[in-house]
């Protein structure tokens, strides 16, 4: 039993830390798609993602309208993704 739960960690912590790649972004304007990738990866560093270095940015930084768009959606996004994953080990390893 707790190899299993080692190996879940493993690939829960494996695939929450890879970033979304450029080529399966949302559709829109360069400006968005860019912004998205950006802000994902912002927020994956906000929520604790031991592959990014600990960040307490929370706004995009002043750019075109689309690439501030793009940047709240991929840190909402990737954010709360991480923030599930967490939970999910949690409720794995935490007190029975």
């Amino acid at each position: 039993m707790t190899t299993h739960r080692l190996l879940m960690i493993f690939a829960l912590a494996g695939l929450a830390g890879c970033t979304t790649p450029m080529f399966t972004m949302p559709p829109g304007p360069e400006g968005y798609r860019i912004g998205y990738y950006d802000g994902c990866d912002a927020g994956y560093a906000y929520a604790g993602s031991p592959f990014y270095e600990q960040s307490d940015v929370t706004e995009p930084p002043r750019a075109t309208e689309n690439y501030t768009y793009g940047w709240n959606a991929g840190f909402q996004k990737c954010a709360a993704s991480y923030q599930r994953v967490q939970r999910s080990v949690n409720v794995l390893l935490g007190p029975p």
